[in-house]
C-alpha cells in the first residue's frame, strides 16, 4: 500500500502556480521523475517553471504562438526547453473524455492534453511516468504524474499531486 498526500486549493487561479511548482519539485525529488510537462498560454507558467525547476527536463505546451511571450520564447531557446502549441498538431482529444476530465477541473483535462501532444511531437517517450501540470485559465493549479502515451484511450494518470476543490 501507498500512502501520499493531495493538497487541495480552495480555489482555482493563478495564486497557486508557486505553490504547485515548488510541490511539482517535491515529488518529482522523491519519485525520480525527470520529466515536467506543462502549460502555458501566454508563457507566465513557463517563466516561472524555468526559474524553479532547473535541472529537469521541460517541455511546454501552449495554445497558439501568437499568444505566447517573445521573450519566455527566447529564454526557453536559450535554454533548450521545447516550447510547442497545440493549435499546431493535428490530434482528436475524444469529446466525451474531455468532459470527464473536466469533472476534475480544467488544469486535469489540459494536463493530460499536454502529455499526448507531447508525446505525438515524439518528444516524450511513451509508457514514462511524467509530471504534468497545468491551470484553469491563468497560471497552475493542477499537478498529476501520468504515464506518458500517444492516445488518450491509453493515458494512466498515477497520481495526483494537487489540484483545485
Amino acid at each position: 500500500m501507498i500512502e501520499r498526500s493531495i493538497v487541495y486549493f480552495e480555489d482555482p487561479g493563478p495564486e497557486n502556480t508557486c505553490k504547485v511548482l515548488e510541490l511539482v519539485k517535491k515529488r518529482a525529488e522523491e519519485a525520480g521523475i525527470d520529466t515536467i510537462v506543462l502549460a502555458s498560454t501566454r508563457g507566465d507558467t513557463a517563466k516561472k517553471a524555468m526559474e524553479l525547476l532547473n535541472g529537469y527536463k521541460l517541455i511546454v505546451v501552449g495554445i497558439r504562438r501568437d499568444r505566447f511571450s517573445e521573450d519566455v520564447m527566447k529564454t526557453a531557446q536559450e535554454k533548450g526547453v521545447p516550447v510547442i502549441f497545440s493549435n499546431e498538431m493535428d490530434y482528436h482529444y475524444p469529446e466525451e473524455m474531455k468532459v470527464a476530465f473536466r469533472r476534475f477541473g480544467q488544469g486535469m483535462k489540459v494536463s493530460v492534453e499536454d502529455v499526448v501532444i507531447a508525446c505525438r511531437r515524439e518528444l516524450l517517450e511513451e509508457g514514462v511516468d511524467v509530471i504534468s501540470l497545468a491551470g484553469s485559465s491563468r497560471g497552475a493549479d493542477t499537478a498529476i504524474i501520468i504515464k506518458s502515451a500517444r492516445d488518450f484511450s491509453t493515458v494512466k494518470i498515477r497520481e495526483v499531486i494537487c489540484m483545485p476543490r
